[in-house]
């Protein structure tokens, strides 16, 4: 995709479009808008893809779920720990799917830089990907079980209503966004050694924002209920807004889209 500035009504680059006889009328389509207000706050050069699009996508879209539901804490949470359980599920396919003979071309080279004889056969190489992955999965999953237990069982936040339906679609659309974005950069990486150790990290990142998030998420919902004080919402809609911008942040970390 193009650099900023570069996009018109269907969020390509072209050399004679509606926008660029008409002026303003890129403003006219929900991805003219939101591309109007990236090329505005983002850096310059910023680079917005599809994978970019439809991850911002997904996030406004539950705002404006949470906005018309009147959702609480529990629920706006609870969709961020969903999220973060669709990471995980895409970062165990990204280990077992990176380029098994790359990373043996980087575990080579670093081998010779140390002078030390001898190749990493590929079948080793594969073993590693199945034992990272493996310890990733358990890890990672014990920490999401145990915030499960008390997002729902224990209701820390509130209870967390999961026959609502908008729950489901916001779930589902932020796993379209993540498979969507799996696919896109599958050919378009190298997936050598540097890349299946940033994929282990990367989604640990999020379990710290997690116990900040149900922390200070239960101690605001006390203070409010104590002043007399319902809803929630305007502390949620901030919520969300920071969490679009976490997850923009990190999308950038991980690809390099800067």
């Amino acid at each position: 995709m193009g650099g900023k500035g570069e996009y018109s009504l269907m969020g390509r680059k072209g050399s004679r479009d509606a926008a660029s006889v008409v002026p303003g009328i890129r403003m006219a389509t929900p991805s003219g808008i939101l591309t109007c207000l990236l090329d505005r706050y983002l850096p310059p050069g910023y680079r917005i893809t599809p994978p970019v699009f439809t991850l911002l996508s997904a996030n406004l879209f539950t705002i404006v779920l949470a906005i018309a539901g009147n959702w609480d804490a529990a629920t706006s949470v609870f969709i961020f720990w969903a999220q973060s359980v669709t990471i995980g599920f895409f970062t165990v396919l990204s280990i077992l799917a990176a380029d098994t003979m790359a990373i043996k071309a980087d575990i080579d080279a670093r081998s010779r830089e140390r002078h030390e004889d001898g190749d990493v056969l590929p079948r080793q190489v594969k073993k590693q990907q199945y034992l990272m992955a493996a310890m990733f999965a358990v890890h990672y999953g014990i920490f999401h079980l145990a915030y499960y237990d008390l997002l729902v069982n224990e209701a820390l936040l509130g209870p967390v209503v999961l026959a609502d339906p908008g729950i489901w679609i916001a779930c589902g659309a932020f796993f379209f966004s993540h498979l969507f974005s799996f696919h896109f950069y599958r050919t378009r990486e190298r997936r050598g050694e540097e890349y299946m150790n940033d994929t282990f990290i990367g989604p640990y990142f999020r379990i710290v924002p997690m116990h900040l998030i149900i922390g200070v998420g239960a101690i605001i919902v006390l203070f409010l209920s104590v002043l007399g004080i319902t809803s929630t919402m305007p502390v949620l809609v901030i919520f969300l807004f920071l969490k679009t911008a976490a997850d923009l942040a990190m999308h950038v970390w991980r690809h390099g889209e800067s």
